[in-house]
């Protein structure tokens, strides 16, 4: 009987730790999400911020980590002229993908060189 309760004692104790471990981990992830999300921010211009502020969660990743200033620019001026912010951004990445695809970009060099030689 005491063995068991023994056991019994343990394995509780055991299950506690683990748990506790656990909640520990998750609230370091979320602690290291959020302070890389104010990194992100203090990257970004006011006007910047303020756009991000009407993105969903992926847009505001592509918009603060994939896009160069000058691309975040054409996306602000999109949406003062009445676009929808997280179509404009997706819009934007949507062209960038197709312009580095390497069949345009095969594509582009070969009619480049086809050009000069002319």
């Amino acid at each position: 009987m005491k063995k068991s309760m023994m056991m019994l004692a343990l394995a509780t104790i055991a299950a506690s730790l683990t748990l506790n471990a656990d909640e520990a981990h998750k609230s370091h992830v979320a602690t290291t999400a959020e302070k890389a999300q104010e990194t992100a921010a203090t990257k970004l211009s006011v006007e910047e911020q303020a756009l991000v502020a009407k993105l969903n969660d992926h847009n505001r990743k592509l918009f603060s980590d994939k896009l160069s200033a000058e691309q975040r620019k054409s996306v602000m001026v999109a949406v003062k002229n009445g676009a929808n912010a997280d179509e404009a951004v997706q819009k934007l990445i949507a062209s960038k993908e197709l312009k580095e695809a390497p069949a345009v970009v095969n594509a582009e060099k070969a009619n480049t060189s086809s050009s000069a030689v002319k």
